[in-house]
């Protein structure tokens, strides 16, 4: 047994952070990677490029939500789960006070390279690599 879960609501717009910056362990793609690359990009310590931006892998990191406190930023596979999902996941999150996903593309947890991070529009389920310092939307997840 077991899967993922994802958050009812967004949290805020954020950068995926330490751009210009490669963190050791945080290019994990595969479902299972996200919590592991989460933990690597907090413990980094990085600022965000912008000033008053917050870094996606904290928020989701730092968030308590129905007394849960182990959320992270999804893998690129996790992400597109949430994608391949979406149909059941938008109406399970309205009806339970919380929103469909945004047009907009989400970040991953899943590091490319220095300046770059994976992220996926979960609209149509395109999946490419952005600045890192680009703000971006945030869905945090939790394995059970």
């Amino acid at each position: 047994g077991g899967g993922l879960v994802c958050a009812v609501s967004n949290l805020p717009n954020s950068e995926w952070g330490c751009y210009g910056t490669n963190i050791t362990g945080a290019d994990g793609t595969a479902i299972g990677t996200g919590s592991q690359n989460t933990i690597d990009i907090v413990n980094a310590g990085c600022s965000p490029y912008t000033s008053g931006n917050t870094i996606a892998a904290n928020e989701c990191a730092n968030l308590s939500l129905n007394g849960y406190t182990d959320w992270f930023l999804p893998s690129k596979d996790e992400l597109n789960q949430m994608y391949v999902n979406k149909a059941a996941i938008n109406p399970t999150a309205t009806t339970n006070g919380g929103s469909a996903f945004a047009t907009n593309y989400y970040w991953s947890s899943s590091e490319y390279n220095i300046s770059y991070a994976w992220l996926q529009y979960l609209y149509s389920g395109y999946q490419n690599i952005n600045y890192k310092y680009s703000p971006g939307d945030v869905r945090a997840v939790r394995a059970f």
